[in-house]
């Protein structure tokens, strides 16, 4: 796909190379005029190579960011989710990050956020494991509120039931109120049947919301890690990406497929080693190495009011929690 040929006037950029310019790029953050004198390469010609290696990586890695289409599937996302992170009916995690960019020709005020730079919105659904099960980018980040999720194809595939999402059942026997399978997801997104998040406020010690918050928090993290993660591995992330939105878009979800290919081969041990991610070490939670470098910022925090069958539902888990669960 990337190939180009000789000609009678001159060599043409090799494969590799083209690999290795774009991978630079991505790893270092490297701007388009550095990378010119480092490959001897015009700047315009670039950031051509750059476009094209992005698509051709992600068609060669389509099956590695791959959203469950069956029952089976999720149930098994759910299995691991009560196995590693003890919450039942968790099918994944789900946060949102402002990717910076620089101001956009002709953008206007559209991608300038409340934290006061403009930004694309990069949208993930994270597995137990910290791979990225669904993602969407490229929502501009002057959209206040839950609207930056309203605005996904995520959004329209929940919303559609298109992602053959398991049906509700009890948490456990002799339990009669069906509990549906929930994203986990924070207070930047409303409650709905398929997405829980935490209680509001601040509540006492031993509680039943407090209970609940802190194994919800437990199962969410791994959406923040990861986005984390990929933040600190990919410099492109730590200064204003240096292209169009459209282009950005492009590159963003390049190292979406970049990571998930990194985590599920031998190269995991030294992309994202133990001490990556946050971890519990004899009882105290330890920061993975991601939190230092993170300059993704969050999205904005909005009220909501969800039905009183969704606030009973949450209750009923977090009364599940207390009673019968023992952390582990």
């Amino acid at each position: 796909m990337i190939e180009r040929m000789d000609t009678n006037m001159r060599e043409a950029i090799t494969t590799q190379e083209r690999v290795l310019i774009a991978l630079r790029y991505m790893a270092t953050g490297e701007t388009f005029t550095g990378l010119q004198y480092m490959f001897r390469v015009s700047r315009p010609c670039i950031a051509q190579i750059v476009m094209e290696v992005c698509k051709c990586i992600r068609e060669a890695l389509r099956d590695y960011v791959k959203t469950p289409c069956s029952r089976h599937e999720w149930l098994d996302i759910s299995e691991q989710f009560e196995r590693r992170w003890n919450f039942p009916h968790a099918i994944g995690a789900i946060d949102g990050k402002h990717v910076r960019i620089r101001k956009p020709n002709h953008g206007g005020s559209e991608y300038f956020n409340y934290k006061g730079f403009n930004s694309i919105v990069l949208m993930v659904v994270v597995d137990a494991n910290y791979n990225f099960l669904c993602a969407d980018a490229g929502g501009k980040g002057g959209i206040s509120d839950g609207g930056i999720f309203k605005n996904t194809r995520l959004y329209q595939k929940f919303e559609n039931k298109q992602l053959n999402i398991p049906e509700p059942k009890p948490l456990r026997v002799p339990y009669a109120i069906d509990v549906p399978y929930f994203i986990l997801g924070d207070q930047a997104f409303a409650f709905t049947d398929y997405c829980i998040r935490p209680f509001p406020g601040t509540h006492a010690s031993g509680s039943i919301e407090r209970v609940f918050n802190y194994r919800h928090s437990r199962g969410r993290t791994v959406a923040e890690n990861a986005l984390g993660h990929i933040s600190n591995r990919f410099w492109i992330y730590q200064t204003p990406i240096q292209l169009q939105p459209e282009k950005a878009t492009e590159v963003v979800l390049t190292t979406i497929y970049l990571h998930n290919f990194l985590c599920k081969r031998s190269s995991r041990t030294l992309y994202a080693p133990a001490t990556a991610f946050d971890r519990v070490v004899d009882g105290r939670l330890v920061a993975g190495d991601w939190r230092s470098n993170d300059t993704l910022a969050p999205l904005e925090y909005f009220s909501s009011r969800p039905s009183n069958t969704l606030r009973d539902i949450r209750i009923h888990m977090a009364k599940d929690f207390v009673n019968n669960n023992r952390l582990r």
